[in-house]
């Protein structure tokens, strides 16, 4: 099918967030999303193209068209705008991460306590959503809190080590494995409680893929998942079974 709906190949945005996607041994690409996203090229006949760029770039060239995919994305009303979705291959919880000499000082059940605790210095990084409950939190969030957006997840986990944040909202999938890469002290911790926010998305872009070619790989990983390709994937590389229909 190559040179019919693929044309030429594919460029996808990526970033260090392991498990998802990170540098393989040899210099490539590797990890879950992008184990993925090869077979499921290589099914409709398909080449890819990585190019390794900060998230918040790789969005705005989604937006321009000058890269034709990013992963692991959730799905918020301005991203549709501009861009296809391929159903969700993962699921997602997102928790607020603190100090561990200072997480006493952040008693935090529910959203709604963090504009009571006083002055919060809150990390965030550039780009990612977070749901939508916590999307439309972080649009007006209240006076006491001072939201901090970092270019990158490490970059955040860093000043909350160095206390330049107080807490910081990042996924459950991605922070311990940035987590693992930095000094073990000062130690970071998750708070209690947990917010789920639903799959995780291909994303591609509307200017340079066709509809068609967005169905191809829909209909690619809906095969995958039929045929026990995700679950077989999902469990090697995270050895649980795959959350999700």
């Amino acid at each position: 099918m190559a040179g019919g709906i693929c044309g030429k190949p594919i460029q996808v945005g990526w970033e260090e967030r392991p498990p998802y996607h990170y540098q393989g041994r040899d210099g490539r690409p590797a990890g879950y999303s992008v184990e993925l996203l090869n077979q499921a090229a290589a099914r409709i006949g398909c080449r890819l193209a990585y190019r390794q760029i900060p998230w918040s770039r790789t969005l705005q060239e989604l937006k321009l068209g000058t890269v034709d995919v990013a992963m692991q994305a959730l799905k918020t009303p301005e991203r549709e705008a501009y861009a296809c979705f391929v159903p969700g291959y993962s699921s997602s919880l997102v928790r607020l991460w603190a100090r561990g000499d200072r997480a006493a000082h952040w008693p935090v059940s529910q959203l709604q306590d963090l504009g009571k605790l006083g002055m919060v210095r809150l990390g965030v990084t550039h780009g990612d959503s977070y749901g939508d409950t916590w999307d439309r939190w972080l649009k007006a969030p209240p006076g006491m809190v001072r939201i901090d957006p970092g270019e990158t997840l490490a970059g955040s986990l860093r000043k909350l080590q160095l206390g330049r944040i107080d807490l910081l909202l990042a996924s459950m999938d991605t922070l311990p494995n940035e987590l693992a890469r930095l000094p073990q002290q000062p130690a970071i911790v998750a708070l209690s409680p947990a917010w789920p926010i639903g799959g995780a998305f291909y994303v591609f872009s509307k200017r340079s893929v066709s509809p068609e070619l967005c169905q191809a790989f829909a209909g690619a990983l809906r095969d995958m998942k039929h045929d026990g390709v995700v679950g077989r994937l999902y469990r090697s590389r995270f050895n649980i079974a795959y959350p999700g229909p």
